[in-house]
């Protein structure tokens, strides 16, 4: 499985070179739920003294596999290589510092001979309430601009809006059915949800054509409002129920055109 070779043939190459001081892989591959189509995501621990000469060789490291066809460099948790190699395999490279190893998801280390990793802490990639009452009210404020779009008939403009709130929809469910990995959102949703929601959410979007669009909108708001009733007390209580009624009822009042 090419996912395994890339792994061994990098780090195999960083071990080499002497600069890390622990390698571990987060993502699918460290929850056992990966498959021929997983991308990987390593990272490599190092010391302040030869953070930036690390930092100067990733490309040699990941070349070790296979030659790159495009990398890109990010910063998200530390100096990241987003990289794609000749056989279509994406590979993400993280460096980070000893005290800057990030804690949440699960962790599946590979090299550790100091016990850098012995205390991870495998915090959950759970939504807060207070992040929950975000995306409700995002959610919300999105129905403005669905309105206006589908009214000014840019049935574009209005297909990608709703595109967003079914992704915030996706998150609210997986927080209902899978709340230690709900900002995973869609990702793998399927195998975590009851089958009767996932044949809603797939008949949801059998609707969203942009001619068609208002249509899929008024059922997403009914299993958004479903959804609302199985998330915590708190959360019900802190959205802001009347924006949120009155934006609703303006979208299940447009007719189609």
């Amino acid at each position: 499985m090419k996912r395994y070779d890339a792994i061994k043939a990098v780090s195999d190459a960083i071990l080499q070179d002497g600069l890390a001081e622990a390698l571990f892989l987060k993502g699918s591959i460290a929850r056992g739920e990966d498959d021929d189509y997983s991308d990987v995501d390593l990272y490599v621990v190092v010391t302040e003294d030869n953070f930036d000469v690390f930092l100067t060789r990733r490309i040699d490291y990941l070349e070790q596999y296979r030659p790159l066809v495009n990398w890109v460099e990010v910063n998200f948790v530390g100096p990241q290589i987003v990289g794609i190699f000749d056989d279509a395999l994406h590979f993400d490279l993280y460096a980070v510092k000893p005290d800057g190893i990030p804690q949440t998801g699960a962790m599946k280390a590979l090299h550790d001979p100091n016990g850098m990793l012995a205390d991870y802490q495998n915090k959950p990639l759970s939504l807060t309430n207070e992040e929950l009452t975000r995306c409700i009210n995002n959610f919300t404020y999105l129905l403005t601009e669905i309105e206006a779009a589908y009214m000014r008939g840019d049935l574009i403009r209005c297909f990608s809006l709703f595109a967003a709130e079914y992704d915030v929809v996706s998150l609210l469910i997986r927080h209902v059915y899978d709340p230690q990995n709900s900002l995973l959102g869609n990702k793998g949703m399927d195998k975590v949800i009851p089958l009767a929601i996932h044949e809603e959410l797939l008949a949801i979007l059998e609707l969203a054509t942009p001619s068609n669009v208002i249509v899929a909108t008024k059922r997403l708001l009914k299993h958004f409002e479903k959804t609302l009733l199985q998330l915590p007390t708190e959360v019900q209580s802190a959205m802001n129920r009347e924006f949120y009624e009155l934006l609703s009822s303006r979208i299940y009042e447009l007719e189609l055109k």
